[in-house]
C-alpha cells in the first residue's frame, strides 16, 4: 500500500487479497448502507438519487478528530469495478475519485486494487497533520477490504443456511 501527497491532494494505491470469490466481494463493497455495521470509522453510508453515495466518515489522528462529509457519484461494472467521484460542494471534499477494481484470483478469492486521490475542503493542521493524515487513509484502506471481506463471509453464511 502507498500513500502519498502533493501539496493539499492525497493519493492512496493498494492491492489486497480477499479471501471470498470475486462476485461476492463486489456485493458486499456495493452494499453501502451496511458497511457502518463492519467499519467503525463509517458513522453513515446511503445511496441518493442519481447515483450518488452521501458518507459520513469519522477520521481520528493523534488529537485531531474529524467528522467528513463526502457525495460521491459513483458506477459499477458488476462485478469487476465500481468509479467514484467526489461531488465538489456536496461535502468536506473539494475533488477527488475513488476506483475498485476485483479480480479473481488463482485460490477462488478476490484481488482487490484501490485507487483514490482526495483533496480535503478543510485546514489540516501544519507539520504533523499531512502525515497522520496520509496515516489515516493507509489505515481506512485496510479496514475498509476487512469490512468488505466480513460482509462478504455473511453473505457466504447465509447463502449455505438457505440451501
Amino acid at each position: 500500500m502507498q500513500v502519498s501527497r502533493d501539496d493539499t491532494r492525497y493519493t492512496v494505491a493498494a492491492a489486497m487479497t480477499i479471501d471470498v470469490p470475486q462476485p461476492t466481494a463486489f456485493r458486499a463493497a456495493t452494499d453501502y448502507e451496511r458497511l457502518p455495521e463492519f467499519n467503525p470509522s463509517i458513522v453513515s453510508s446511503k445511496r441518493l438519487s442519481g447515483q450518488r453515495l452521501r458518507s459520513n466518515i469519522r477520521l481520528c489522528v493523534a488529537f485531531f478528530c474529524k467528522q467528513i462529509k463526502q457525495v460521491m457519484r459513483y458506477g459499477e461494472q458488476a462485478p469487476e469495478s465500481i468509479a467514484m467521484k467526489v461531488v465538489p460542494g456536496a461535502g468536506d471534499l473539494k475533488d477527488g475519485h475513488a476506483d475498485w477494481r476485483f479480480s479473481s484470483d488463482e485460490h477462488g478469492g478476490t484481488r482487490l486494487l484501490f485507487d483514490a486521490e482526495i483533496e480535503p475542503a478543510f485546514w489540516v493542521p501544519p507539520l504533523i497533520g499531512p502525515y497522520l493524515i496520509a496515516r489515516e487513509l493507509r489505515r481506512q484502506a485496510q479496514v475498509t477490504a476487512e469490512s468488505i471481506e466480513r460482509l462478504a463471509d455473511d453473505y457466504e453464511k447465509d447463502d449455505s443456511t438457505a440451501d
